[in-house]
């Protein structure tokens, strides 16, 4: 279906186009370089230009004392949680505000009374095609009720530093995605400038370093980013809570190179995927270390409508975790016999069906303890040799949804290796990793025992994990060993583990299939 064919489609749950990451970056290419070189580009216009209302009475009231009334009522029923850090990153949808407007307040509660020196806007486009991403070349951003000044200084630097982000009208005339967001902003935050920015190009390198350039500009200012996505679209509600269970734990991992990957071959689904992704690597080169999600639903919930089209709603924020408060330990039972090897029998199935149709299957879990939450690695070896290997440290997914998931992403996505040919299949072994702990920080290396704790490593943007089992099989004597060695798959020098590092630990259980 073409990008216009798309845009027909009937936005009666205030949605947005249905239309995958692969579509975006594959299937319109040609179309997006040839507008992209015809694409006006322009300088801050001269005329105190305003972009003006594009949806007001259509995603949200046009009456400025109805719109006010309204947000105001979004954000008093939304409870502000205990979030232990500095919000950096948010993801709100960004539908009408019939549908998602509550969802959208949950997540703007977080933030309520923080403060910042700007907002920046991240958005999908969903009319225009073009490359890169692009800044509204004007001075502000207008709904019913106020002016949002655009920081042109930030700006400026931005599109000095990034040869992807451009000053265009493109991505903004008509684009709702942005606007949505501008009510809430308005209403708490009235003095603090906006950047607002239309992402255009999905792949994770145009990603990267779109969100990295980003970071850079951002340094030493108190920003928050906002990344604004509706989820799942479609006409299966039970796929609809599915697919968002996987995708919004996929975000709240803050891992933006598989939650990328994953959204490009459509194991999760999210409109604004791209945005998403960009706040996140900016959010943590910044020094975000957790997210959270705060809250989800979806039309059909809202409406009591479970039937036709559906579009999924979530709410999550990113933060820097406090430094210096440990986390305690929590210890879960380890599973039985028939639990490993219904999980083992999952995982291979996952693997040989994704193989045969290029989907995921579901599972319906036999045994109780298989709809229990912990984190999984799955590792993938072919006679003997490494294949694969992809985990989730969240405990947001039962184990029944996240292994077979886990199982397709190290056959197909591990980015070490090309993916998993059906000639292979019969040679792989299949290994599970079931964390029986939590993943709890520390704060004294010296608690790490080689050999009994998995470890994960962060310095500022980049970190790495080692399962407990790894030193045995690398042959490493010492902690010392392990550690220089985590730096080194970091991406960091062997002694950067010595400062300024923090750690995190966990426990498994490791079965595997017999030979």
């Amino acid at each position: 279906m073409s990008l216009l064919n798309n845009l027909k489609v009937a936005r009666k749950r205030g949605s947005t186009v249905k239309m995958t990451l692969k579509q975006k970056s594959a299937s319109l290419l040609p179309l997006l370089i040839f507008l992209f070189s015809a694409c006006p580009i322009h300088t801050f216009a001269s005329d105190h230009e305003i972009r003006k209302p594009a949806v007001a009475d259509a995603f949200y009231p046009g009456d400025p004392a109805v719109l006010k009334e309204q947000v105001k009522k979004f954000l008093d029923n939304a409870q502000k949680l205990e979030i232990e850090g500095n919000i950096t990153g948010l993801v709100v949808p960004h539908a009408g505000y019939q549908y998602s407007g509550q969802i959208a307040g949950y997540g703007y509660k977080q933030v309520a009374g923080n403060d910042y020196d700007i907002i920046v806007v991240l958005a999908p486009s969903h009319r225009d095609p073009f490359v890169g991403a692009t800044i509204f070349p004007g001075d502000a951003y207008q709904t019913p009720l106020a002016l949002s000044k655009i920081d042109k200084t930030v700006a400026t630097a931005l599109v000095s530093a990034s040869d992807l982000v451009k000053l265009s009208r493109y991505g903004h005339r008509n684009e709702h995605a942005v606007e949505v967001q501008l009510p809430f902003i308005q209403t708490l935050f009235p003095d603090v400038p906006i950047l607002p920015m239309v992402i255009g190009q999905y792949d994770w390198n145009a990603c990267r370093k779109i969100g990295e350039t980003l970071a850079d500009v951002l340094k030493g200012r108190r920003a928050l980013i906002v990344a604004s996505s509706d989820l799942y679209h479609g006409n299966s509600y039970e796929e609809c809570k599915k697919t968002d269970e996987k995708t919004l734990a996929a975000m709240a991992s803050l891992a933006p190179e598989a939650l990328c990957q994953g959204l490009l071959n459509e194991s999760y689904f999210a409109c604004g995927g791209g945005p998403v992704t960009v706040m996140e690597i900016a959010a943590k080169k910044l020094g975000a270390n957790a997210a959270k999600l705060i809250a989800r639903t979806n039309s059909g919930d809202v409406t009591g409508v479970k039937n036709g089209y559906i579009v999924g709603y979530g709410s999550i924020v990113v933060f820097e975790q406090d430094k210096g408060k440990p986390s305690k330990r929590i210890e879960y039972q380890k599973l039985g016999q028939k639990e490993q090897d219904e999980l083992l029998k999952m995982a291979r199935q996952a693997i040989a069906e994704y193989l045969r149709s290029g989907r995921i299957p579901r599972f319906t879990p036999k045994y109780n303890a298989l709809e229990e939450s912990r984190g999984v690695f799955v590792t993938i070896t072919k006679d003997g040799v490494l294949r694969g290997c992809i985990g989730y440290h969240g405990f947001d997914r039962p184990l029944y949804d996240l292994v077979p998931d886990r199982a397709v992403q190290a056959a197909f996505n591990d980015p070490r290796f090309l993916p998993l040919r059906k000639e292979e299949l019969d040679r792989i072994k299949i290994k599970i990793s079931v964390y029986v702990t939590n993943v709890y920080e520390i704060n004294d290396i010296s608690e790490f025992e080689m050999g009994r704790h998995g470890i994960i490593m962060t310095k500022g943007n980049r970190g790495a994990t080692y399962l407990p089992e790894v030193p045995a099989e690398a042959g490493w004597k010492t902690k010392q060993e392990e550690l220089e060695s985590l730096c080194q798959k970091a991406g960091l020098p062997q002694s950067a583990w010595k400062n300024g590092a923090q750690f995190w630990l966990y426990e498994t259980q490791v079965f595997e299939e017999k030979s």
